[in-house]
């Protein structure tokens, strides 16, 4: 018996060792792991030229051909922190239909044309705010009211980084239960089915014990190597299991791990997924940094 379950060890382990090698060499993985969305985020900052609504498009299908069943999906950034003095607004590319403390809204929709294509070709996209120092529910409540129609949106995203960012050396202050509870109950008045995200690189910056359907997204970067970013990741699932999570992956600062991979965007995707647990959904998510040089390739 002891020589079977060596054997069937080693067996194990070289099988293991072949799925990583032959990712590495760029063969193209299709869905082996449990991605449930495959796509990009988007920020008025991230890329220039910023692309076209085909572009995106375009982009999405990429993602989603990667991961067989899954669905193209964004992060799409539609408020933004500004302000130089202590106090930071929340920049939205569209104007709402109410006054909110400490938000700057644009008089034109900058994502109208956008979310018309998205709701046409079934991609899921969560809005996202950094939110500075506007008040959350109202924020949430404004976002998810303006955009309701839209089929393509499936609910609103907190980078926790950027919530009362003042002070705090880049991490902002931590999101409590109660205020996870409130925006999302906020957003479920308006559609139900609408599911929340939050965002940050450290766990504890997010919601202690408040769950519901709640989607966890990590954005973390200056990664060591391939392994370490591993690590990282599956702790992160294990922590937020069973509920979904979401990685950000392709930042410049990590170039020297994705850059070695043919389709990084595919093979280590799919690498960083297989540490999830069985019955837990994840998304990956490109970021717009590195867009380019990864899509247009």
């Amino acid at each position: 018996m002891k020589k079977t379950r060596s054997a069937a060890a080693v067996l194990m382990c070289c099988i293991a060792l072949s799925l990583f090698t032959s990712c590495s060499k760029g063969n193209n993985m299709k869905k082996t792991v449990p991605v449930q969305y495959a796509g990009l985020r988007s920020s008025t900052y991230g890329v220039d030229p910023f692309p076209t609504v085909e572009e995106w498009d375009g982009y999405a299908q990429h993602m989603q051909d990667g991961f067989e069943g899954s669905t193209g999906c964004y992060v799409w950034i539609v408020g933004y922190v500004e302000g130089n003095s202590a106090t930071k607004q929340c920049v939205l590319n569209f104007p709402i239909d109410t006054k909110i403390e400490n938000v700057t809204d644009f008089p034109v929709d900058m994502n109208k044309d956008f979310l018309e294509m998205a709701s046409e070709k079934g991609y899921a996209v969560w809005l996202q705010v950094e939110p500075g120092d506007a008040d959350l529910v109202e924020l949430a409540s404004a976002v998810m009211r303006h955009y309701k129609n839209y089929k393509c949106v499936k609910g609103f995203g907190i980078d926790v980084e950027w919530y009362h960012p003042y002070g705090t050396d880049g991490y902002g202050v931590p999101l409590t239960d109660e205020m996870a509870e409130n925006v999302d109950k906020a957003i479920k008045k308006v559609n139900r089915k609408y599911t929340c995200f939050v965002k940050h690189w450290d766990a504890d910056w997010l919601p202690p014990t408040y769950r519901s359907d709640m989607i966890f997204v990590n954005d973390s970067q200056y990664h060591e190597t391939v392994k370490t970013m591993r690590g990282e990741f599956d702790k992160w699932a294990k922590h937020f299991a069973p509920n979904t999570v979401m990685y950000q992956i392709g930042y410049p600062s990590d170039k020297r791990i994705w850059g070695k991979f043919d389709q990084p965007e595919y093979e280590l995707g799919a690498y960083l997924a297989e540490g999830a647990a069985e019955d837990q959904n994840v998304g990956i998510i490109w970021v717009d940094f590195s867009l380019r040089d990864v899509m247009d390739k």
